[in-house]
């Protein structure tokens, strides 16, 4: 390495050190809706639990997350979508379209959709909270969205994944045969696989992207609900049957997350901060680093 290259170099590695380190990087955060007592509560990336929220609410069930760090949540009981900011002040997003809403999931432009479990439709939301159909004849009760834009849900009674093209165009993308038992929950990893809370046989379902099952999961499920993975892509279930939280690392080995605070959670939905500035800097400086090591720049 030459001595420019070098003193740059150095450079960045002590500007990473001075203001790059584990004290200055930001947690995930979970929301957990408990359908029961009508709250959100609200853990941290120990389990530690609070009540998020506790006005408004009845039968609170799906959760999304915008871009902005606002929470969505379906009141399944009162037929609207309340959102939340950051700091737990709740408005009516929407209150037209909706019986029974239940699953939810933004797009990669900002809009919502939400299963209508009660009229067999989705419902899509733009952001100022004007409703349209998207689809209709559905047995949907969860949405997830690839990173293709294709929209996939649960189907608990028929023990089937839907899924839906742009249009709103449906068509089967797994059934009983990939290992379905009253699947509920969805949640996708980085590599496209799909991952399925089966409510009915206590396991978790990791589908590939034909469709193809394996178990990834058989332990320390108790009615297994909402799904979501945190930034270190493990997942977090939502225990319906005995009000807690597990989580599983990418092998499928469970431990106990949290175990209060809970009453009959159903859905579970994380924020996952952004890589901050310096974050991104040290990822600078490793890139290069290996460009280095690799021979591409002086020596």
């Amino acid at each position: 390495m030459n001595r420019p290259a070098k003193a740059l170099y150095l450079g960045l590695v002590a500007l990473a050190r001075l203001f790059f380190s584990p004290n200055s990087a930001q947690a995930d955060t979970f929301y957990v809706s408990n359908y029961t007592n009508n709250t959100i509560e609200v853990f941290n990336s120990s389990g530690q639990g609070t009540v998020f929220a506790s006005s408004g609410l009845s039968g609170p069930s799906g959760l999304a997350i915008d871009s902005s760090g606002n929470l969505y949540v379906a009141n399944s009981g009162y037929n609207t979508i309340e959102k939340y900011d950051p700091s737990g002040h709740g408005s009516v997003f929407a209150n037209s379209g909706l019986n029974g809403p239940e699953g939810l999931a933004f797009d990669s432009s900002g809009n919502l959709y939400v299963v209508n479990f009660n009229s067999f439709t989705i419902e899509k939301f733009d952001a100022s909270g004007h409703g349209s159909v998207f689809a209709s004849g559905v047995g949907s009760r969860v949405l997830a969205f690839d990173g293709n834009g294709n929209l996939y849900g649960a189907d608990p009674i028929s023990w089937d994944i839907e899924k839906f093209d742009s249009s709103g165009n449906k068509s089967i993308f797994a059934d009983f045969q990939s290992g379905l038992n009253a699947p509920f929950g969805l949640a996708f990893d980085g590599s496209g696989n799909l991952y399925v809370a089966n409510s009915g046989n206590n396991t978790i379902e990791r589908l590939d992207a034909s469709g193809h099952g394996t178990v990834f999961a058989n332990s320390g499920l108790n009615v297994p609900l909402g799904v979501a993975f945190d930034s270190s892509g493990n997942l977090l279930a939502a225990n319906f049957g005995n009000n807690t939280i597990e989580k599983f690392d990418s092998s499928g080995n469970g431990s106990l997350f949290a175990n209060s605070g809970l009453d009959d959670p159903l859905f579970v939905a994380a924020v996952i901060p952004e890589p901050t500035p310096w974050a991104l800097m040290a990822l600078g400086v490793g890139t290069f680093l290996g460009c280095c090591r690799s021979r591409r720049c002086s020596s």
